[in-house]
């Protein structure tokens, strides 16, 4: 029998009766995680003494009532929210929008997904889980920012102006409908991400003119909003979660060993028509490892890298309240070591390392019945520590240095090198110092709302102020060792050692690296009032900022907006907004912009022919419009004023702008010339959407169609001659497309006390160029043109295949000026004039529209939990175009750089039918690789990949044992491991981080416990 209960806010009581048993009394709370009373559950009696209980919101539970043929009374249950959450509300940018009366298109996570990624920045738990949103890694770990904003000099430091935006997002690319989304983080335009994902409530991608609106100059990107958690409104809640896990670099390349290395290089010299550099003598030494001094085979990878790191983190937040004050605070500390071997002689720290320590503060106060005031507080504090030649620079020089350059030691202990190879690796890893940078945060945001009831019913009042600040800066404390190159005596003479490179001891300096500051202000009114069936709001508000980067003027954006919303009986949605938007950062009299959207909203599902359906839950479809801006952060440094600088003229110069004085200074305009009309870009921007729930909210569909048109795209000119060798400023003369299609479906039900869900998303954005300044070919050659393609095509040449002899070579175009030998690339001449250049390129790739998806899966049963994520992208090309991996021995110095197993796939006259690769050659051949700098179709790989993102199983204590045993505290303990598994189009290289020395992409796998009482 089904009995439903509602619950108040006082303790419940409910009666479960089955025929032939006893009346089960069940007197307590059903309650969240969180300790909040859960309404309107649905209770059924399973058997004597069992009951289930059933929420949209939460997981299906059974409970035993009965022990040893007891009632318990006064019994709480606790019921676990769903691991697919569909609040009633969504945060946008300053306000807060009921779903049902949202028209835009967003796709939101909450705490449990981004929790379940141990990383130092939040956005290693995006890839998979939105619809509409790319997540690309580039780099498998944070960069340490040491460049200064200044330059040193005698007087002291000198400014360096027009330095970019600030951000600490360096291992992603996220992209939105082919833009960067804006960030907001609790009402703060800051790109912030490296926070602690425990005090995260939410993070949503909103895509659509309307919800970016309040954007202005910035609103064509759209919005990724991060909204912190909030207290809750009764009693208090600890919760502590410890993390600790294990990294691994991923996808190394697999060098040449020295023998190989030695046996192909000389190839490569003979193939150019020179002597050979290695004996049969040398190749036996580096095989047989019988001369280790003159003839090492160091694997520098294996050398210098660990092969796992350690990572950490701590947190520790509590939350309470009640009618008059709530509050929320948040500790936590995060740890991550890097891959490099360090010297038990130093009593420093020469490894990589990023430190994190964060502390989040909220504090709601009903100060009267009629006047709210909020604060919320963030200070972080973040230290890095790297060798003293930087991480980079390692990860380069292991990159191209051969395992047979040089050995770690010297027979009398010294660092090895020679004339080629100054800097020994092992001496750069453990004995080069060490530098340290730091960073320091600090985030206020103040906010009061004041209710007018009393004298309009429905006015209310919002004003917002924020003050947000950062200091990085750097100790450097770097030093350098000669190293000797061994020669090895003969018939008993004593070895000799050459010295190369310079000793120069450890600097000690500071380096000021970055000063920012943000300061917002908002006020607003909002007027809301129902009539009967009509709900009416409108809303004004205006807003000013002023940013400071470095000695940068300040930026100085602002905002007036007018929005309005209408509905009638929740089923017809109309919402328009306005906004009038200024930046001091254009000329004057072009510093206003108009930007305007609105949307249409209708919810089928409470239309009467549909109230027979039962399983019905929610069927809208919606629609939004909307001219929009791009610009601010594009629109450079005062770039549309000319700027000149001074240069000392000689009696050989053009003798213009004399000053007087007999100085001979000449003043001349700086490059490129100033754009005296430069404005924002701008874009009108349509979506059409649809959402569907069925069946008790189990089954949520959404789709969103979007066709995006920008103009006045910033874009050089490309058929204009340069005037008096000036270059020309970008120009808003560029047009293109964005159109696509976002899918996103979940699935989430119960098979007794076995929950489980699944949940699905994918995305295409599909681009075409309408216009740029290229030059006019004929029709027969349009191949050649730009226009009308996709902003992803990759031009270049097509290769043909390799030349197979001399012959074949003199009776082929051929490009002009290199020296070509047989098993170097074959060029397709395609506009038949008998020369190979740029008019025989085409699209040889990024042709079809980009395609990325996300799977989620996982089940709960008895207390233990799994959550399986798998995340990839096809219709993708990489062009991998690296001379060290694929063609190899590189010009270093006065020798040869290091090559990979990859050349063994090279052209020679047996593997002519075979080969993948062009002939070997020592130095570079940049006729292979990029002849006059344009690209080729041999190095277009399929970016295709599926990857493991993502799996964390979990078990929680049982309540029972909680109760009874613990004191009530809730314990949970789970395993979580980051990309596991891939499978990927392109064997080459990781389909993500396809430089190493970016630094590879991680593996990580992590184990922790989390407490709440």
């Amino acid at each position: 029998m089904l009995v439903v209960i509602w619950m108040l806010l006082t303790p419940a009581i409910a009666f479960a009766n089955e025929p032939d048993t006893n009346p089960v009394l069940f007197s307590g709370k059903i309650v969240d995680q969180s300790g909040k009373i859960i309404q309107n559950v649905k209770i059924s009696s399973i058997k004597e003494g069992i009951i289930g209980l059933t929420h949209p919101d939460y997981l299906y539970k059974e409970v035993n009532l009965r022990s040893k043929g007891k009632i318990h009374n006064d019994t709480t249950i606790v019921l676990v929210d769903n691991y697919l959450q569909t609040p009633k509300t969504i945060d946008q940018p300053f306000s807060v929008t009921d779903q049902q009366s949202f028209l835009g298109a967003a796709s939101t996570i909450y705490t449990n997904q981004l929790s379940s990624t141990l990383a130092s920045t939040i956005i290693a738990s995006f890839a998979g889980r939105f619809s509409g949103l790319n997540t690309e890694q580039y780099a498998g770990s944070k960069s340490h920012y040491t460049t200064a904003s200044a330059n040193a000099d005698l007087a002291g430091w000198i400014p360096v102006f027009g330095s970019g935006k600030y951000s600490d997002n360096s291992q992603f690319n996220l992209v939105s409908r082919y833009n960067s989304p804006v960030v907001m983080v609790d009402g703060v335009q800051r790109e912030i991400f490296s926070l602690d994902p425990e005090a995260i409530e939410s993070v949503s991608i909103q895509k659509d003119a309307l919800s970016s609106m309040l954007l202005g100059m910035r609103s064509s990107r759209g919005v990724l909003v991060i909204t912190t958690k909030k207290p809750i409104t009764e009693g208090v809640q600890f919760s502590f979660t410890s993390k600790y896990g294990l990294q691994q670099q991923l996808k190394l390349p697999k060098a040449l060993s020295a023998d190989k290395y030695a046996y192909l290089l000389n190839e490569a010299l003979q193939n150019d028509g020179k002597s050979p550099v290695y004996s049969s003598a040398d190749y036996k030494a580096f095989k047989t490892g019988s001369s280790p001094y003159t003839n090492p085979n160091i694997n520098w990878y294996d050398q210098v890298l660990k092969d796992q790191a350690a990572i950490q983190s701590y947190n520790l937040n509590v939350t309470g309240g009640g009618k008059t004050a709530q509050y929320f605070v948040n500790l936590e500390y995060m740890g991550e070591d890097g891959f490099f071997k360090t010297s038990s002689l130093n009593s420093y720290n020469t490894n990589s390392k990023y430190e994190r320590y964060l502390i989040t503060s909220k504090i709601n106060v009903n100060v009267t019945p009629d006047l709210k005031a909020g604060i919320t507080v963030m200070g972080r504090i973040e230290n890095g520590n790297q060798t003293g030649v930087t991480e980079k620079t390692i990860l380069n020089g292991i990159y191209s240095t051969p395992n047979g350059a040089y050995p770690i030691y010297n027979p009398n202990g010294s660092y090895g090198g020679n004339a080629a190879f100054t800097n020994n690796l092992w001496s750069q890893a453990v004995n080069s110092g060490y530098i340290t940078d730091n960073a320091r945060d600090g985030v206020v945001n103040l906010n009061l709302n004041y209710d007018f009831r009393k004298l309009i019913k429905g006015l209310t009042a919002k004003a917002t102020g924020i003050v947000s600040t950062q200091s990085r800066s750097a100790i450097v404390r770097s030093k350098q060792s000669v190293t000797y190159k061994y020669l090895a005596g003969s018939d008993g003479d004593t070895p000799t050692y050459e010295a190369y490179g310079a000793t120069v001891s450890q600097s000690n300096y500071f380096v000021p690296v970055s000063n920012y500051q943000y300061m917002f202000g908002q006020f607003g009114l909002d007027y809301n009032t129902t009539i009967g069936l009509h709900q009416l709001t409108a809303s004004v508000s205006g807003d000013a900022t002023q940013e400071l980067i470095n000695y940068n003027l300040p930026k100085q954006p602002a905002n007036l907006l007018a929005q309005g919303k209408y509905n009638y009986n929740q089923k017809y949605y109309v919402e328009a907004a306005i906004n009038r938007s200024y930046f001091n950062g254009y000329a004057p009299g072009k510093q206003w912009g108009t930007f305007y959207a609105t949307g249409l909203g209708w919810v089928v599902s409470r239309e009467s022919f549909l109230s027979d359906l039962k399983w019905l839950n929610l069927l809208k479809f919606r629609g939004v419009y909307g001219k929009t801006g791009n610009g601010i952060d594009n629109a450079g440094y005062y770039t549309w004023r000319q700027s000149f600088s001074g240069n000392t003229v000689s009696e050989f110069s053009y003798p213009q702008g004399y000053s007087r004085g007999g100085f001979q200074l000449a003043v001349m305009e700086n490059n490129p010339l100033a754009n005296v009309n430069l404005t924002w870009e701008k874009a009108h921007k349509m979506n059409i959407g649809a959402d569907l729930e069925v069946f008790n909210k189990q089954l949520q569909f959404t789709a969103d169609y979007y066709n995006d048109h920008y103009y006045d795209v910033l874009q050089s000119r490309g058929k204009s001659i340069e005037l008096i060798g000036m270059s020309y400023p970008t120009e808003n003369i560029g047009k293109y497309d964005v159109q696509g299609l976002e899918l996103s479906a979940a699935y989430q039900n119960h098979i007794g006390k076995f929950n489980y869900f699944i949940t699905a998303n994918w995305s295409q954005e599909n681009t075409k160029l309408v216009y740029m300044d290229e030059q006019t070919v004929a029709k027969a050659q349009e191949y050649n043109q730009r226009t009308g393609k996709p902003l992803t095509a990759i031009f270049g040449l097509v290769t043909d295949g390799f030349f197979s002899s001399q012959q074949e070579i003199q009776s082929s175009p051929v490009l002009k000026g290199y020296t070509i030998r047989p098993g170097d690339v074959k060029y397709k001449d395609l506009n038949g004039d008998g020369v190979i250049d740029q008019y025989d390129q085409k699209m040889i790739g990024g042709d079809k529209p980009l395609s990325y998806f996300g799977l989620n899966l996982g089940f709960e049963y008895c207390g233990f939990d799994l959550s399986v994520l798998f995340q990839g992208a096809y219709n993708r090309d990489l062009y991998l175009n690296n001379p060290v991996l694929f063609n190899g021995f590189q010009s270093t110095g006065q020798g040869y750089g290091q090559a990979y197993k990859y050349v063994i796939n090279r052209w020679t006259p047996e593997t002519a039918q075979t080969a993948t690769l062009p002939r070997l050659t020592a130095g570079g051949n940049p006729y292979n690789t990029n002849p006059n700098y344009m690209a080729t179709s041999l190095w277009v790989k399929s970016g295709n990949y599926i990857r493991l993102k993502n799996i964390s199983i979990g078990y929680t204590i049982p309540e029972h044992i909680s109760q009874n045993y613990l004191g009530n505290v809730k314990v949970k303990v789970f395993v979580a491991g980051q990309n596991l598994l891939t499978q990927s189009a392109c064997s080459q290289v990781d389909p993500e981080v396809t430089n190493f020395t970016n630094s590879p992409l991680i593996r990580g796998i992590n184990m922790g416990v989390n407490i709440k009482f």
